[in-house]
């Protein structure tokens, strides 16, 4: 028989060593000051730091127990409150030699020699080449002439970019918006990498015209999405052949065979993942879903088999299942992609859980009755219903079903995408 795992106080807030050899639930452990050690049902020990940064909440992943001891992750915590206080973003210990090695290299480096870096990264794992095309005439045109190209990055500051961009303002505003956004891209890019100790250029608001997600949930909007089946199988075949890095679409493949919401997709990590056994699945840690809820539990995504097979094709990074040379895609990389093949204003990533919802809840049998459950479906999609069902619902007896609905969720979108 295992030993019982200690019981601890409500003001004993810091984890032991007794205490974490005893674990043996799937949860998040608190040791305080945002530090917690997160531990998956594939029984997988991370350490994570919980840090509010530019006003937004965040996580940076210190390292996996017991490689990383509980000493040595509240060192870590400790230097990682360090920085956020100077306003560089922690990186996590997996990338802090790759940052120091890249830091010295180039902290010399001119504006240009670090756009052209910027550039090369960007265009590679993301941006189509029209993107690219733009952005590269843009520096060319507007930056390259100009004294900040050959100006040391350390040495530039508002004051030194502010007359460029008045005098684009005056001629150009539109011109002027961008090379701000490119400035402020080139900045965020440097200062994740400690070129640079802080980002001098204000940040600005999207280009594209296109309406925030927040915003159209605020005034009672809908986003957009397909859902009619015919009309997603060819947005994946589009998809599928989009000038884009493979990164990209298969975040928005996983978005779509997963219904789960896209911030989740782009940041998936490979620990969080159990693609073995008779039950593989995707396990989010609670405190990362929108409704992060602990009493919950964490959430379970059931992966249907040729999701399982799909993701064991991909390229196995450091860390991130849609892993880049400056970390994971980002939000904004799968929705430049749908609108760059025309679907505009008609379908965006957090549409596929629309499109699932829908079609799910319009399945019917032979005898014209639901084929799954309505609150299976919600459950799915890890949205909260408050009533009396809900609050009696097992998500583990549960399991099975949220299964069996997710392959064939998989299996009719891939039909659909063959035809």
């Amino acid at each position: 028989m295992s030993a019982p795992v200690p019981a601890r106080s409500r003001r004993e807030s810091a984890l032991t060593d007794r205490f974490i050899a005893s674990i043996k639930k799937s949860g998040v452990y608190v040791d305080g000051g945002g530090l917690a050690l997160h531990v998956l049902e594939t029984g997988t020990m991370s350490w994570r730091l919980r840090y509010r940064f530019d006003g937004r909440a965040a996580i940076a992943v210190l390292g996996t127990y017991p490689a990383m001891s509980l000493a040595k992750a509240r060192a870590a915590a400790e230097d990682a409150r360090r920085e956020v206080k100077v306003g560089i973003r922690p990186l996590g210990v997996k990338r802090a030699e790759q940052r120091a090695r890249g830091a010295t290299r180039a902290n010399g480096s001119t504006l240009g020699e670090v756009a052209e870096k910027w550039f090369d990264m960007a265009k590679a794992d993301a941006w189509s080449d029209s993107t690219a095309k733009k952005t590269r005439g843009r520096l060319d045109l507007h930056l390259r002439p100009t004294a900040l190209w050959q100006t040391p990055i350390r040495d530039i500051d508002v004051a030194t970019v502010t007359p460029l961009l008045d005098k684009l303002h005056r001629e150009k505003p539109d011109t002027a918006k961008k090379i701000k956004q490119m400035l402020n891209g080139i900045f965020r890019w440097a200062l994740a990498r400690g070129v640079v100790p802080h980002n001098p250029i204000p940040e600005t608001r999207p280009g594209s015209g296109m309406r925030g997600r927040r915003a159209m949930e605020r005034e009672g909007k809908r986003l957009p999405a397909v859902t009619e089946l015919r009309a997603l199988g060819d947005l994946l075949r589009r998809i599928d052949q989009a000038q884009a890095s493979w990164q990209v679409r298969g975040a928005l493949f996983l978005c779509a065979m997963t219904a789960q919401r896209p911030g989740r997709v782009v940041a998936a990590r490979w620990d969080e993942f159990n693609l073995t056994g008779k039950n593989p699945a995707w396990t989010i840690p609670r405190d990362l879903q929108k409704n992060s809820d602990g009493s919950r539990g964490d959430h379970v995504i059931p992966l249907a088999p040729n999701v399982v097979n799909w993701l064991k094709t991909l390229p196995r990074g450091i860390e991130f299942v849609f892993e880049t040379t400056t970390g994971h895609v980002t939000l904004e990389a799968p929705s430049k992609l749908l609108r760059s093949i025309g679907f505009a204003g008609t379908h965006t990533p957090h549409g596929f859980r629309s499109s699932f919802s829908t079609l799910a809840n319009a399945a019917s049998r032979k005898d014209a009755s639901r084929m799954f459950d309505r609150v299976d479906i919600e459950h799915v999609l890890d949205h909260e219903i408050l009533n009396d069902t809900v609050r009696s619902y097992d998500r583990a007896r549960a399991l099975p079903r949220l299964r069996v609905i997710l392959e064939w969720w998989a299996t009719t979108l891939l039909a659909a995408k063959a035809r």
